[in-house]
């Protein structure tokens, strides 16, 4: 059954319910067969969106702190969801989904504006977006929105390897450099993978994102992670460790 029709005009935003799950999980599945089923298989997709958004770790994860998800409603239907991450002061937008008929009715640029405006007011400062560059309309949506490229990584999806672009909204910082061993790393902030304890972010060597040095764990602010090859982040010195979201390896 389609989506009803509706504009920016009816749109309401509002958080997460536990009872909104069921909604939440037939717009992602929707969302993403709409964006991806030119790229990955159909089986990748389902098993995706079963784990990511199951009733349990549903539930748990609408209460968890850190975790922000604002929804798209119209009448009593779900058209569209972001999932959020923050962390004092950054944030990222792990997904921004909407149901594909009501695409072409402003409901993302709807969506997008008020999560920026809910992320500012929690007084978030940097905020990311994260899409496979294979979605060239959703890589042009955070593009028209304010948001320019600052890096990519590899994902590895169904045993092949894809793409995925780092989105930070203009005007936000995006490198700190630090020392660690008589290097200079720099710290991006708009590539973050969420933690256990609190997120970890992707450091380099130079300035420009692409020679990748490891992971600086913010919680206590240790460079010294190690990951396997199954995309399992750990800090060595506090225990953090990297929670799945999104494509991770582990999770599939």
């Amino acid at each position: 059954m389609g989506q009803r029709e509706a504009d920016s005009d009816s749109i309401e935003i509002r958080e997460a319910e536990s009872g909104d799950v069921d909604g939440i999980r037939s717009v992602a599945l929707e969302s993403l067969r709409a964006s991806y089923a030119d790229v990955l298989d159909e089986e990748v997709i389902e098993t995706a969106v079963g784990e990511w958004y199951a009733d349990d770790a549903m539930e748990a994860e609408i209460d968890e702190e850190g975790m922000l998800y604002l929804l798209a409603v119209a009448g009593d239907e779900v058209v569209g969801f972001s999932q959020n991450l923050v962390a004092e002061e950054d944030g990222t937008i792990l997904w921004l989904h909407v149901n594909p008929d009501n695409r072409d009715e402003n409901v993302g640029t709807t969506l997008l504006n008020q999560t920026l405006a809910t992320l500012s007011e929690r007084g978030v400062e940097r905020i990311a977006a994260e899409v496979l560059a294979e979605n060239e309309a959703g890589c042009a949506f955070y593009e028209a929105n304010g948001f320019e490229k600052a890096s990519e990584r590899e994902r590895d999806i169904g045993g092949e390897s894809h793409v995925e672009n780092v989105y930070v909204h203009e005007g936000r910082a995006k490198y700190e450099t630090r020392e660690f061993e008589g290097q200079t790393l720099s710290v991006n902030w708009a590539e973050s993978d969420r933690g256990s304890k609190a997120p970890f972010y992707a450091a380099y060597t130079d300035e420009d994102g692409e020679d990748l040095y490891g992971y600086f764990c913010s919680n206590c602010e240790s460079f010294d992670t190690a990951m396997d090859s199954m995309e399992r982040l750990e800090c060595n010195d506090c225990g953090n460790t990297k929670k799945p979201v999104r494509w991770d390896a582990s999770y599939l």
